[in-house]
C-alpha cells in the first residue's frame, strides 16, 4: 500500500531564502565598497543638473546604487505578487492568497521607503546642496514613487479599519490588483517631464566591476526581500489558522 508523500514544509523555503539573501547581501556590501572603482574616468557623464548645467560625477556616491536598483526591482515584483494574489483570492476566496497579498504589501512598503531614502540621499548630494531634502524636486519619477508607496501604506491601514473578515479579504484583493499597474507607471514616469534623474546606468555599467557588482546586487538583495515575504506570508497564515480556531 503505497503511503502519501509528505508535503514540503514551506518554512524550509523560507530559510533558505533569508540564508541566500544575508549572504549574498553580506557579498554585495563588500563589493560595493572594495571592488567597484570611484569613478570611471574623469567628466564622465553620470548625471545632468536639473538646470541643465555642466555635467557631474557621482564620484563615492554612486556606491548607493547597489541598494537603491535592487530595492527598486523588489518593489515592482511586490506590486506583481500583489496582482496575482488579488486575481487569485478573487477567483478561489482561498485565505493562502490574502496572505500573500499583506505579505507583499508590507515588504512593498518596505523596499519602496529605501527607494525613496536612498534615491533622496543620492539626490541630496548629485544635484541638490549637500543639505538633506534639497534633491527632492518633485518630477514625475519621484512623485509617482512616492504615490506607490502611500498606495501600500493605504492598503495595509484600510485593511485594520474593516471588522468584517469577509469585507477586509475583498478590499485586500481588489487593492492588491489596482497595486499591479502603479510599478509600471513609475517606471515610465521618467518619460514625460523628466529633468534630474537619469534614464538610464548605462555610463556607470561601462566600467566591468560595477556591471558585475549591479548583477550581483540585483539577484541577491531581490532574494533577501522575497525571503521576507516568505516570512511575513508565514506569519499571516499561522495569524489566519489562529482565528479559525478561536472562531470554531
Amino acid at each position: 500500500m503505497a503511503t502519501a508523500s509528505k508535503p514540503f514544509p514551506a518554512w524550509l523555503v523560507t530559510l533558505a531564502l533569508a540564508a541566500l539573501g544575508l549572504i549574498g547581501a553580506e557579498v554585495v556590501f563588500y563589493l560595493s565598497y572594495n571592488y567597484v572603482p570611484t569613478q570611471i574616468s574623469e567628466g564622465t557623464l553620470w548625471v545632468v543638473t536639473p538646470d541643465r548645467g555642466s555635467p557631474i560625477n557621482l564620484y563615492e556616491s554612486y556606491r548607493i546604487f547597489f541598494v537603491h536598483l535592487p530595492s527598486a526591482y523588489s518593489t515592482a515584483l511586490c506590486c506583481g505578487i500583489c496582482l496575482v494574489g488579488g486575481v487569485m483570492w478573487l477567483l478561489s476566496r482561498k485565505p493562502k492568497w490574502e496572505a500573500l497579498t499583506v505579505a507583499s504589501a508590507e515588504v512593498g512598503m518596505l523596499t519602496g521607503a529605501i527607494v525613496l531614502l536612498t534615491g533622496t540621499l543620492w539626490a541630496d548630494y548629485a544635484w541638490g546642496s549637500g543639505r538633506i531634502g534639497s534633491g527632492w524636486n518633485w518630477e514625475p519619477r519621484l512623485t509617482t514613487m512616492l504615490i506607490l508607496w502611500l498606495a501600500f501604506a493605504a492598503l495595509l491601514v484600510l485593511r485594520k479599519a474593516m471588522d468584517q473578515p469577509r469585507q477586509r479579504s475583498a478590499l485586500t484583493a481588489v487593492y492588491g490588483i489596482l497595486l499591479g499597474p502603479l510599478y509600471p507607471l513609475v517606471s515610465k514616469a521618467i518619460e514625460i517631464g523628466q529633468t534630474s534623474h537619469p534614464k538610464s546606468f548605462s555610463d556607470l555599467l561601462t566600467a566591468p566591476e560595477i556591471a558585475v557588482t549591479k548583477n550581483v546586487a540585483s539577484l541577491a538583495l531581490t532574494v533577501a526581500f522575497m525571503g521576507l515575504v516568505a516570512l511575513r506570508y508565514q506569519m499571516g497564515r499561522l495569524g489566519q489558522n489562529i482565528e479559525q480556531e478561536r472562531a470554531a
